[in-house]
């Protein structure tokens, strides 16, 4: 971003400009030369001159700080105010030359950079004129040129530091928020995908203990344990979910997809061969594989789910397809899915990773592929 149009994105904004400013009164340093001359005997104070030199100051202060007043940045007024105030004080002999300096040191706050340029050569040009006219030699006027010019250019190189400064706390500021963001919908998909699940199963089990208790105690009482077994382990992945350490395994994924599926008579058929022991955790297709399950489980009347992983060249897995023969209890052509917040999580989360989520139904049956990088 060029510097002219920092400055007026700048400009457009409620910057804090008492912070931003600080070295402002730094530079004030300057006026301690004014009474340099009177102290080096080169010219004898009177009292009209010191006078006239505390009003002058006085003056130049109240133009200096308009900004911290206004919020905005020098304009021409207040640049050739202060010029005049050093030229008005010329006769009192202090060294007036140090408000020409103020002066091109505000020029390096205009909006743009050509005026601000041509500001500074006008000033100096006035400079040189005034002191022609007011009999001094070249090395007289020298100097407060030359000195103009750099605290124009220190100024200049000062004022763009502080606005990119400025830009990158406000870069810094919306990453942090932007971060903030990414992680409760983590955190969202993660709790999603854990409780839709563990709640459906538990939901399953506790239908067929109740209908079990007078007809198979046994069996009633351990469907019932299975429902203990399940919640303490779904409070165990959100709590690693909340922090960030779900490193959910496949093959666990599978063990669970198995025993739910089973739970509600519908019979898992996995073809090819399933995943190895240690093979590393793979959380994303992991997280997909249960909320796929959970989607068959909540939303079809099937009786067989045919599972399928896909391998790469160094064993690992990178898709999984799921398929099932029962139909959609709202039958309606995949075009038209209408994708809930599991769906939709699971998507992000796979596109998060750089892989893809494909589905489609038919008249007798749905099919889910899960893809991540392989």
């Amino acid at each position: 971003m060029a510097a002219d149009s920092l400055s007026r994105h700048l400009a457009d904004r409620k910057t804090p400009w008492p912070h931003f400013n600080h070295y402002l009164v730094a530079y004030l340093s300057y006026l301690l030369f004014y009474p340099v001359p009177w102290l080096l005997g080169y010219h004898r104070p009177t009292l009209p001159g010191v006078l006239f030199s505390a009003a002058a100051m006085l003056l130049f202060l109240l133009v200096y700080f308009a900004p911290y007043r206004k919020d905005r940045y020098y304009g021409y007024g207040e640049i050739i105010l202060t010029d005049l105030i050093g030229h008005a004080c010329a006769w009192t002999h202090g060294d007036w030359e140090v408000y020409c300096i103020f002066a091109a040191g505000m020029c390096a706050r205009l909006p743009e950079r050509r005026q601000s340029i041509t500001m500074v050569i006008l000033l100096q040009v006035v400079l040189i004129i005034s002191g022609h006219f007011r009999h001094k030699t070249t090395l007289e006027v020298i100097p407060g040129a030359f000195f103009s010019i750099i605290t124009y250019m220190g100024t200049l190189v000062q004022w763009q530091l502080g606005i990119r400064n400025f830009e990158l706390r406000e870069a810094q500021n919306e990453i942090r928020a932007l971060a903030t963001t990414a992680e409760r919908e983590r955190i969202a998909r993660d709790l999603h995908d854990l409780l839709g699940h563990s709640l459906t199963v538990i939901s399953v089990k506790a239908e067929l203990s109740e209908r079990l208790f007078t007809a198979d105690p046994p069996r009633a009482r351990q469907e019932i344990n299975e429902i203990s077994q399940i919640a303490r382990t779904s409070l165990r992945e959100v709590r690693e979910a909340v922090s960030g350490m779900n490193g959910a395994s496949l093959l666990r994924e599978l063990e669970r997809a198995r025993k739910a599926l089973h739970t509600t008579g519908i019979t898992l058929v996995l073809e090819g061969r399933e995943p190895p022991a240690d093979a590393p955790p793979n959380s994303v297709l992991a997280l997909a594989l249960r909320e796929a399950v959970t989607n068959v489980i909540r939303h079809s009347d099937a009786r067989t789910c045919t599972l399928t992983f896909l391998y790469d060249v160094s064993g690992h897995i990178h898709t999984f397809t799921l398929e099932d023969d029962g139909p959609l209890q709202a039958t309606q052509p995949a075009r038209t899915i209408v994708e809930g917040n599991g769906l939709r999580g699971m998507r992000a989360r796979l596109a998060a990773s750089g892989g893809t989520l494909t589905i489609s139904s038919r008249p007798r049956g749905f099919t889910l592929t899960a893809t991540t990088l392989p």
